[in-house]
């Protein structure tokens, strides 16, 4: 079972143990292991281009925001395609999924519900017989008290019962994982002017000694389940006996087209609710700024990097090429509904200072390119004003 293998064991026992008395910064031990990791913490296996001829693929959580994206654009390249659920009792989640299998068929497209990332052993049926596997699945919200519980233990079981699953299915010879800019923000401590690329690590966003996060709980919490979540997958990579190689897609804001069909703003993927609320005016520029990326461009992304042999043992920075700063994002939401009532105003300390995203890891594959934030931003309102949250732009 997962939970006595070796490297479970240690992970959560170990590593999902709050940091001791936090050293100097140059002592600090989980802040040092992560900077040596850089932008290719693992080893490339797979040396032969993969594509739709090399067999099956496993799209893991396959009704996420991300993931139904990459599962359409699977399917539209000719992959055959297994993608998982928890469950397939909810109406609306199932909906587009459920229209992607009638367009392509069964035969490309299986779904395997009873897929859960508390219960690792689940993974085994899914990812059997597939050659590449996007592990997609894991917690995505900040609503939380208990992060540790709730966000960071299913993220680690998740990702380690996804990779022990495709370590037994023998012929895996790839596997994506969807990480986060979560991952490589440093915020509060690089500068607000700082450019991000691939090799930076998240050092700061963990449990204090006393295992309690720091305010807001719940975004300490999910950074924390991400960058947990990231490192597994590297460490278990990197081991001799491992048959696969590992690549990890890191996106900051995602938004665009919502294949999702949801009932309530509740259902919303976090940034798709950000741009809601900026649409509602429920909320007022902040200074400085963030990265965004298209959703289509993150699922483009990920399939890249499953087809280049290069891309093997790499982490990938994946952002739009402008990075505006909240008060810029809000201009722009009002040029796109000119009848929503977005608060346009700059904060009294002001616009602030914008970082940098250096993507040129990603651009390297083939030449990749970012869709136009504003493109993104109004795909994104339409999709909202599709949805019954906005009345009209």
């Amino acid at each position: 079972k997962l939970l006595t293998h070796p490297r479970t064991v240690a992970s959560t026992e170990e590593r999902l143990a709050p940091p001791t008395e936090m050293a100097a910064a140059g002592d600090d031990a989980w802040a040092t292991e992560l900077e040596a990791m850089g932008e290719a913490p693992g080893v490339q296996r797979c040396k032969e281009p993969l594509g739709p001829s090399s067999g099956p693929v496993c799209v893991t959580g396959c009704s996420g925001f991300i993931a139904l994206h990459i599962v359409q654009q699977l399917l539209d390249k000719g992959y055959t395609v297994v993608g998982t659920v928890r469950s397939t009792s909810n109406e609306n989640k199932m909906a587009p999924l459920l229209e992607m299998q009638k367009k392509h068929g069964e035969d490309k497209f299986r779904i395997v519900a009873g897929v859960d990332c508390t219960k690792p052993e689940t993974f085994e049926a899914a990812v059997a017989g597939c050659v590449g596997v996007f592990h997609t699945a894991s917690p995505c919200h900040l609503q939380t008290e208990d992060p540790m519980t709730d966000l960071v233990k299913p993220a680690l079981m998740g990702t380690e019962g996804c990779l022990i699953a495709c370590k037994k299915a023998a012929g895996v010879k790839r596997v994506l994982v969807t990480a986060s800019f979560a991952c490589i923000l440093n915020a509060g401590v690089y500068p607000n002017d700082y450019t991000y690329s691939s090799k930076d690590w998240n050092k700061v966003s963990r449990p204090a000694a006393d295992g309690k996060f720091p305010d807001p709980v719940g975004n300490s919490g999910y950074c924390y389940s991400k960058i947990v979540g990231e490192k597994a997958a590297w460490d278990f990579a990197r081991a001799e006996d491992c048959p696969f190689d590992v690549a990890c897609i890191n996106p900051p804001r995602v938004v665009g087209k919502n294949y999702n069909k949801c009932k309530t703003p509740d259902d919303l993927n976090n940034s798709s609710v950000m741009v809601l609320d900026i649409l509602s005016g429920k909320v007022s520029p902040v200074p400085n700024s963030m990265g965004w990326v298209d959703v289509v461009d993150v699922a483009r992304a990920h399939i890249a990097a499953y087809e280049h042999p290069e891309a093997g043992g790499r982490r990938f920075l994946c952002a739009a090429d402008e990075v505006p700063t909240w008060t810029e994002v809000s201009g722009w939401l009002k040029e796109i509904g000119p009848s929503c009532p977005v608060v346009v105003d700059a904060p009294a300390a002001g616009e602030g200072a914008r970082m940098t995203m250096d993507c040129s890891a990603l651009k390297s594959l083939s030449g990749f390119t970012f869709t136009p934030l504003k493109e993104s931003l109004r795909a994104q309102a339409e999709s909202l004003v599709d949805l019954g949250f906005v009345g009209k732009l």
